[in-house]
């Protein structure tokens, strides 16, 4: 059916609701669109890696970072021996920042004093056999006043430096959730290996037992067989 020049089409309840309801959706996801964005271009992200320190091996990390800039480094032994390990913090001068043989979990915030490369190592020279695998996270986020001057901001998208700071932190957060969460991982496949070798040896167990005493009691009755067997001699 054609509808005539000059007239207009009905709008029916339905699609005056779904308009409306387009419309604010669009309203209430262009902010966290936005904030998406904003966190993808300006949050520093932080450096989480799990590596393996053999025995009588040192592993170093390097990191640069300015004056006034917040450091941030956590780290916990997973495996190995009594999960120990001796760790050692450095700033830019080969400054002793922090040291201590045996540790097994820990965290550090400081902000630098000094622009240049800030240096961190894992020393696992006591263990005689034994590696360690470790799971550390080294951030560096930036001061406030290096988003404040513009000769220094490379970026011009947030021009309140609270805002910077706000982001900042929940990077951190997001940064911890997601250490947690890699380190829950490699627990639950740790334990799942441990539990597949029990289950596997219940199952060669219950299998190698009746099998055993199967054989066992062949022999027997072959044993008392012949024992009890008479010989004639003709």
């Amino acid at each position: 059916m054609s509808t005539p020049k000059g007239d207009t089409l009905p709008v029916t309840h339905t699609s005056v609701q779904s308009t409306i309801l387009s419309r604010s959706l669009s309203r209430m996801l262009s902010p966290v669109l936005l904030c998406g964005v904003v966190l993808l271009l300006l949050a520093q992200p932080g450096r989480g890696f799990i590596i393996t320190v053999d025995a009588h091996e040192t592993d170093c990390f390097y990191d640069k970072a300015n004056v006034s800039d917040k450091v941030t480094i956590t780290f916990e032994v997973m495996e190995g021996g009594f999960k120990d390990i001796a760790v050692s913090i450095s700033g830019p001068n080969y400054d002793s920042l922090h040291q201590s043989e045996k540790e097994t979990t820990g965290s550090f915030t400081f902000s630098a004093m000094q622009e240049g490369q800030y240096e961190l190592c894992f020393d696992n020279q006591f263990s005689t056999m034994t590696p360690k695998v470790v799971m550390f996270k080294f951030q560096v986020a930036r001061a406030l006043d290096y988003y404040v001057d513009p000769t220094k901001r490379k970026d011009d998208v947030i021009e309140q430096a609270k805002a910077q700071s706000m982001i900042n932190e929940l990077s951190g957060k997001l940064g911890a959730v997601k250490m947690e969460q890699e380190y829950m991982h490699f627990r639950y496949r740790g334990h799942l290996d441990v539990s597949d070798s029990v289950q596997f040896r219940i199952l060669a167990w219950s299998i190698f037992g009746p099998s055993l005493l199967l054989v066992m009691t062949v022999l027997e009755i072959i044993y008392m067989k012949r024992f009890f067997e008479v010989r004639r001699v003709v």
